[in-house]
């Protein structure tokens, strides 16, 4: 709760820190609808139960923008309203703050923080693949960097980020991560803009029954290929420690990480792949896993004010209960999804969307599925800018 204390203040800096000088200020009030068919709620392998969800959503959007700050504050309040299982029911809460500051021509600083409360419980699906309860979940992150330009050629990076999850009833699905990052970039003399990348990273991730350290070490390289293309490269070793918090038992556990995404953007078309493989932590997980994560997805302009979207998401999550993990796990989470996109002007805006997930859960040799369709009406209305 000490920590939630520091959020106004962090969002009255962030809205007004430079009022008088801002080059550009925006006050936007939002409101929107959003109905939804559900076949599988629970997204259960037994019985699927189907609902129309019904989802009102109001917020306010601050924006600040001078020549050497960026800052936005963003809060929005969803209130859920089921069909036929009204114990489900909820209002969400969702606050946001961000600031981007450039101290000098070397050296820029930025700062996160955020708070929610949240009930859906498929609110982390498409990542974890794991299906909550209706318990109430309160999450608040914190995060902070620096970029500094040593030279022409070379800059450094490093981030702390903070992650905490707690639940009003279910305690085994509490979590908490915190992540440090130290990285290195040089820039090399070669025909394409091209750099080196050296990235250094720690993690501990603090679950209900264990406790866990990952320790890792990138090397790779950034390349502009062309206007429109460009692809990213790092892999690396890392090194996990596991404790158990009710015993003196430690495990170990070691492999390769990283990740390549590639991006190609011309004046309609937009096509960004990435593929990643970490060691990492999430709420509902009692214990670290192994994630290979593959998104692709394209966007293509169809009009002036029409676009159309198509995704595909797919997350393996794995842990064996004999390494540095709490129990095995083997699920594979597809997610494939097309949306249209479409604004009447520039207040009022719909978007309509289809989403079919399955779970393949090798361990148990069966498969989940679900079907779900959106339709949402979305009406902005800045009143300053």
């Amino acid at each position: 709760m000490k920590k939630l204390l520091s959020f106004p203040f962090l969002s009255f800096f962030l809205l007004a820190g430079q009022a008088a000088v801002a080059d550009e200020f925006k006050i936007i009030p939002y409101a929107s609808i959003r109905e939804e068919y559900n076949d599988n709620i629970y997204f259960s392998d037994d019985t699927n139960e189907e609902d129309f969800i019904t989802t009102t959503a109001v917020g306010l959007e601050l924006r600040e923008r001078t020549e050497r700050l960026n800052s936005k504050f963003i809060t929005r309040f969803n209130g859920l309203s089921y069909a036929d299982h009204s114990e489900l029911n909820d209002i969400e809460e969702f606050y946001n703050g961000q600031l981007t500051y450039q101290l000098n021509p070397f050296l820029k600083l930025s700062a996160d923080a955020g708070y929610s409360v949240d009930s859906r419980p498929d609110r982390d699906l498409d990542i974890t693949g794991y299906i909550f309860n209706s318990d109430v979940r309160r999450r608040q992150n914190y995060s902070c960097s620096a970029d500094y330009q040593t030279s022409e050629k070379t800059s450094l990076f490093t981030s702390y980020s903070f992650l905490e999850d707690q639940f009003e009833i279910d305690k085994t699905d509490e979590f908490t991560g915190q992540n440090v990052l130290l990285g290195l970039s040089r820039k090399l003399d070669l025909t394409k803009p091209t750099a080196a990348r050296l990235y250094g990273h720690y993690a501990h991730y603090d679950f209900y029954s264990s406790k866990v350290d990952n320790y890792s070490l990138t090397v790779g390289f950034s390349r502009q290929i062309s206007e429109k293309l460009s692809y990213v490269f790092d892999i690396g070793p890392r090194y996990t420690e596991g404790k158990e918090k009710r015993g003196s038992s430690t495990t170990y556990d070691d492999g390769l990480g990283g990740q390549f995404s590639i991006t190609y953007a011309e004046q309609l078309t937009t096509l960004d792949m990435n593929l990643t493989h970490e060691m990492t932590g999430s709420s509902g997980r009692d214990g670290a896993t192994k994630r290979t994560g593959l998104v692709f997805s394209v966007k293509h302009r169809i009009g002036e004010r029409s676009t159309i979207r198509l995704s595909i998401d797919s997350y393996l999550n794995k842990s064996d209960r004999s390494q540095s993990f709490v129990s095995d796990l083997n699920e594979l989470t597809t997610t494939f999804t097309p949306s249209l996109y479409y604004e009447f002007d520039s207040s009022l805006s719909c978007e309509t969307s289809y989403r079919y997930t399955v779970i393949d859960d090798r361990e148990a040799d069966h498969e989940k599925h679900r079907n779900l369709v959106f339709f949402k009406l979305t009406y902005r209305y800045p009143v300053v800018e």
